[in-house]
């Protein structure tokens, strides 16, 4: 896997798109709803609404609705998610100085992840998302079981997993100890209710 980076999107007549290079300002589906703008207008200044910015995507990105409970915000969030697999290999463009803060890096994170760590944590986020909309009594956007199919398999890859055990906090293990753990439930519970968090592989 190559080592991608993120690089300024330039207005400057000429300027072309290098290649294996996504655009995730706000003309994409990538960009960062979270606008330094906004944030001016109710009173946060240079560069602490840049840096707000940033700090409200990273939470958003990961399924928190506590700072936009719209349905828009959850349409805009799963649109999102549903793409992130094309930023694999990609250098990410957006108009952000070079050093600046950007959201870009947050993509750059989870474009970084491996294909099974990349589905665990947007199985997570789902659920995540559905777990506050349904405490909010809205309606969940996605279907539990195809949820659950995916942070309840067996991990073949020699890697630390975080997961719920059923009761919200997260424990760490090896995927050998996940594999014993959720064979055991398999057998002996009427539910699995453990469900993977995070993997890291």
């Amino acid at each position: 896997m190559r080592t991608c980076t993120r690089i300024q999107r330039r207005r400057d007549r000429g300027w072309r798109k290098p290649e294996r290079c996504m655009i995730v300002d706000r003309t994409s589906d990538f960009g960062n709803p979270f606008t330094i703008a906004q944030l001016v207008d109710i009173g946060y200044k240079e560069p602490e609404a840049r840096q707000t910015a940033i700090a409200e995507f990273r939470p958003w990105l990961r399924g928190s609705r506590a700072n936009w409970t719209a349905d828009e915000s959850d349409r805009r969030r799963e649109k999102l998610l549903a793409r992130l697999p094309e930023l694999r290999d990609m250098d990410l463009a957006c108009p952000c100085e070079p050093g600046e803060p950007c959201h870009g890096d947050v993509l750059l994170e989870w474009a970084a992840l491996s294909p099974l760590a990349l589905e665990v944590r947007t199985a997570a986020t789902r659920v995540r998302v559905d777990r506050q909309r349904v405490f909010q009594g809205l309606e969940p956007m996605y279907d539990a079981d195809d949820l659950a199919a995916v942070l309840t398999q067996d991990v073949h890859l020699d890697c630390l997993v975080d997961f719920d055990p059923g009761d919200g906090i997260p424990q760490r293990c090896d995927n050998r100890t996940w594999n014993h753990y959720l064979k055991g439930q398999r057998l002996h519970e009427d539910a699995v209710t453990v469900r993977l968090v995070e993997v890291f592989a």
